[in-house]
């Protein structure tokens, strides 16, 4: 995946629901990509190989938590 189909994938799903995309969708997907170079550059510092992380169980319970799981 590039960069900006990486963009695209984060921009429609800040918009989420909507299918229109406003200015402050893209500014917060900014945002988003920004933090998350962050935490890959951490990670490295750390010596932590980031193609064997898996967010998928923090991000289950990250979304049982809105849902009030």
């Amino acid at each position: 995946m590039t960069y900006d189909q990486l963009y695209e994938h984060i921009v429609h799903y800040v918009a989420h629901p909507h299918t229109t995309i406003v200015e402050h969708d893209k500014r917060r997907a900014c945002l988003i990509l920004g933090a998350f170079m962050e935490f890959i550059m951490d990670c490295d510092d750390a010596s932590i190989d980031v193609n064997k992380i898996d967010l998928s169980y923090f991000m289950n319970e990250k979304l049982d938590e809105i849902e009030g799981k």
